[in-house]
């Protein structure tokens, strides 16, 4: 069934394999019904019982694999909870908007950079999952000033406060007066931050601009959005189990 407040078009997307350019020409060509009722409203929300036909056909609501790529702005939450807000998802396009919508890892209020976001729950835990160790690159601005042996320390695996074991082995390098960067491949609760003050320092920026083997892509300003490309899904490094089949990856075209 389709998902509670997933929009018309959206699903018939997804569900039928076609563009969003087909689907919006199927809908006002008067192709597409809704319960029997032929519907011309693209961004119509569907609830749990509805029943959608395009051609008199049932679609089914096959598996989401829709994967967006994000240049996350400073000043949101990677929740979903109102107490929150502003929230991430307040800023997600219609046509990607879905209820089971999740970020893929978190990025705290404060910082920006890559994010992914996806209904894939293979592919979040693959990507977000300690022991799959995809390395992920944070640059730095912090005040203060770092222990000598700081690069030294994240290679052997720093202690921060909170926890009894010390972070897996990290690279750190020194890009100047205030600024570094810092590779790491766990996701221990602000574990960047937490490890810089081990280090001596306070950070005060914090921009993630790497997963895997993903730059944050550069036609991405803060706040946009768009589904991930293959070539971006293959630097990314995520085996591509989940692409199989002839709806594996949404596109907009």
């Amino acid at each position: 069934m389709p998902a509670d407040g997933e929009p018309l078009d959206r699903f018939v997307t997804r569900a039928a394999g076609m563009t969003w350019a087909a689907t919006r020409l199927a809908i006002h060509a008067e192709r597409v019904a809704v319960n029997g009722v032929m519907t011309q409203k693209y961004h119509r929300n569907l609830w749990p019982d509805d029943r959608v036909t395009l051609d008199g056909c049932d679609l089914g609501d096959p598996p989401d694999r829709c994967i967006v790529v994000c240049h996350k702005p400073v000043g949101l939450a990677c929740s979903h909870l109102g107490q929150d807000a502003p929230l991430i998802y307040e800023i997600v396009p219609p046509e990607f908007a879905h209820p089971n919508l999740n970020t893929v890892g978190r990025l705290d209020r404060n910082t920006s950079g890559l994010l992914l976001l996806t209904c894939d729950g293979k592919f979040l835990i693959r990507v977000t999952a300690p022991k799959h160790k995809l390395p992920k690159r944070y640059r730095i601005g912090y005040s203060g000033e770092l222990a000598a042996d700081a690069v030294v320390r994240c290679q052997q695996g720093v202690m921060i406060d909170g926890f009894d074991t010390p972070c897996a082995p990290a690279e750190l390098t020194m890009d100047g007066p205030g600024r570094a960067s810092l590779v790491i491949s766990e996701g221990r609760h602000h574990q960047v931050k937490r490890m810089i003050a081990a280090l001596g320092g306070k950070v005060v920026s914090l921009h993630r601009d790497r997963i895997g083997g993903l730059d944050l892509p550069s036609d991405l300003q803060p706040g946009q959005m768009r589904v991930i490309t293959e070539d971006e899904l293959a630097r990314l490094g995520v085996p591509m189990y989940w692409r199989e089949g002839p709806r594996a990856l949404f596109r907009v075209v």
